[in-house]
C-alpha cells in the first residue's frame, strides 16, 4: 500500500491524488461531452467546478456529520477537505444541488449539462475506489480458507490500523464496478434515446452494486435499522435513480405533439 506518495520534495496522499486525477479526468470528458452534444463548452466547466466545489463540501460534510462524536471536539479537522474522510452519497448530492443552481442561475435547461457531467463523475468513482485501495480505506471482511467465492476474491491486505490479513479486496471490486458503470454511462451517451436520463442510469446502476459492496466491507460505520448507514443512502439512490431513469424512458417513447 502507498497511503503517501512522493514526488521529489512533494509528499500528498494517494487518496487525494487519484481523487485529483479523477476530477481533471472527469473535467476532460465532460468538456468534450458537451461539444459533442452541441453545449456551450465553457458551460459545461463551469457547472464541473460547481459539481466539484459543492462535491467536496457535500462529501466532507456528510463524513463529519457521522463521525461528529470525534469532530465535535475537532473542529479544525472537519474543515480539512483533501485530508481524508469523504461520503460520496453526500458528494453526490451536493454536487448535484450546486449544478442545478448554477443552471438555474444561468438560465440552461440541466438536463444535458447533467448528461455531459455523467461520464465524469463515473471516473472520479472509480479514481476514489483506487485512492481507497493504495490508502487502506474501505478494506473488506477477513476471510478464511473454505470460504469458497469469498476466499478467492481475497488478498493479503492491511485495514486502517495496518494489520495485514485475508480480506475480501472490495475495492478493486469497486473500481471493477465503477468501469461498468462508466461503460454504461458512456454507451448511453451515444443513444438518443436516453437523453437527459445519463445521470439517473449511472445512478441506479452504480449504487446497486455499492450497495451490496457493503455487505463486504469492514470499515466503521454507523447502522441504521442493522444496515451500514452508506448502504441505506445506497439504496435510497438506487431507487431514486432506477425511478427517474424509468419514468424518463416511457416519457421519451411519447410521440412529439404537433
Amino acid at each position: 500500500m502507498y497511503p503517501v506518495l512522493r514526488l521529489g520534495p512533494l509528499a500528498v496522499t494517494s487518496y487525494s491524488a487519484l481523487l485529483s486525477v479523477g476530477l481533471l479526468g472527469g473535467a476532460a470528458i465532460a468538456y468534450l461531452a458537451a461539444r459533442r452534444r452541441g453545449l456551450v463548452a465553457t458551460c459545461a466547466l463551469d457547472a464541473v467546478l460547481a459539481a466539484v466545489l459543492g462535491g467536496l463540501v457535500g462529501a466532507r460534510a456528510t463524513y463529519v456529520a457521522v463521525n461528529w462524536n470525534y469532530y465535535g471536539d475537532h473542529l479544525a479537522c472537519a474543515l480539512d477537505l483533501w485530508g481524508g474522510g469523504h461520503i460520496w452519497q453526500g458528494g453526490f448530492i451536493g454536487g448535484l444541488i450546486a449544478v442545478l443552481i448554477y443552471c438555474a442561475a444561468r438560465g440552461v435547461v440541466p438536463w444535458p449539462v447533467l448528461d455531459a457531467l455523467s461520464p465524469g463523475a463515473a471516473l472520479l468513482a472509480v479514481c476514489a475506489w483506487l485512492g481507497c485501495f493504495l490508502d487502506k480505506c474501505a478494506y473488506g471482511v477477513e476471510t478464511y480458507p473454505g470460504q469458497g467465492l469469498l476466499w478467492a476474491l481475497s488478498l493479503e491486505l492491511p485495514d486502517v490500523y495496518g494489520v495485514c490479513s485475508s480480506r475480501v479486496a472490495v475495492q478493486l471490486m469497486g473500481a471493477g464496478w465503477g468501469v461498468v458503470a462508466l461503460v454504461v454511462a458512456a454507451l448511453a451517451m451515444r443513444r438518443a434515446r436516453f437523453t437527459g436520463l445519463v445521470l439517473p442510469l449511472w445512478l441506479a446502476l452504480y449504487c446497486a452494486g455499492a450497495f451490496w459492496l457493503g455487505f463486504l466491507r469492514a470499515d466503521g460505520m454507523l447502522l441504521l435499522a442493522g444496515m451500514r448507514i452508506d448502504q441505506a443512502a445506497d439504496l435510497a439512490l438506487f431507487a431514486i435513480g432506477a425511478a427517474i431513469f424509468l419514468v424518463g424512458l416511457v416519457y421519451n417513447k411519447k410521440p412529439a405533439i404537433t
